[in-house]
């Protein structure tokens, strides 16, 4: 995914980290994978966007939001 940079303490960041103006990390949740993303709103719907469209087609299955029917 675009801004990739790797993990630090095995948690997967893009973009920067909790000191920088602009980050996302995932943390793998009961309820599945889950996001955290720190910059703007168009940036985040276009990132998070490509993300479920490339895992879906390396995991074979849709892959959405629960509240948007996906489980």
């Amino acid at each position: 995914m675009p801004g990739w940079i790797g993990y630090k303490n095995g948690v997967p960041y893009w973009f920067g980290q909790e000191d920088n103006d602009i980050f996302i990390y995932a943390s793998v949740e009961p309820s599945g994978l889950s996001f955290f993303a720190q910059l703007n709103d168009s940036d985040w719907n276009s990132w998070i966007e490509s993300f479920k469209s490339e895992a879906t087609k390396v995991l074979g299955f849709n892959v959405g939001e629960p509240e948007d029917g996906f489980l």
